[in-house]
């Protein structure tokens, strides 16, 4: 089992993402490394209505941080952009992404986190969560959960081939 965890995480899950935070970008950064121990499910949303959207793309264009490719199918090699489009959040807000495994098979087990970022914000705007390989991603289905001030808020599978 150890080995799985260490080939997931030398294979495909270090982290690549501006370390320019960016409050004012709205760009994310990592606020923990890879967990080895599986996370259990997570049971359900509560939208709160700050989060009107999280779109997975291939990538972001633009000061607005606009999803550009939107898609929920990514390859062994893309980076992973989840943009979540948030409404009249109050100051001082924190929004969390988290990004799991959900079924990649022998490389990794069910519900194993990948990373998860934060990022504090405020307003209407864009919020780009962003998860690179260093190599390739194993595929298999995937799953990010965005949080705001610690409370589940949306959750958006996608998956590699």
């Amino acid at each position: 089992m150890q080995k799985r965890h260490l080939s997931l995480a030398i294979a495909v899950l270090v982290l690549v993402t501006t370390a320019c935070l960016c409050t004012g970008m709205g760009l994310a950064t990592p606020t923990s490394v890879p967990q080895q121990a599986p996370q259990q499910p997570t049971s359900s949303a509560k939208p709160s209505g700050i989060i009107t959207e999280v779109v997975m793309a291939k990538g972001t264009e633009g000061d607005g941080l606009d999803p550009k490719d939107p898609t929920t199918v990514f390859s062994v090699d893309s980076t992973i952009h989840a943009v979540a489009k948030i409404k009249d959040a109050p100051s001082n807000t924190t929004f969390t992404a988290a990004f799991y495994v959900v079924d990649v098979g022998s490389a990794a087990e069910p519900n194993t986190l990948i990373s998860t970022y934060d990022l504090t914000a405020d307003g209407t705007r864009n919020l780009d969560f962003t998860l690179a390989p260093t190599t390739t991603w194993p595929p298999g289905t995937y799953r990010v959960e965005v949080s705001i001030n610690g409370t589940l808020d949306q959750v958006v599978q996608y998956t590699v081939q």
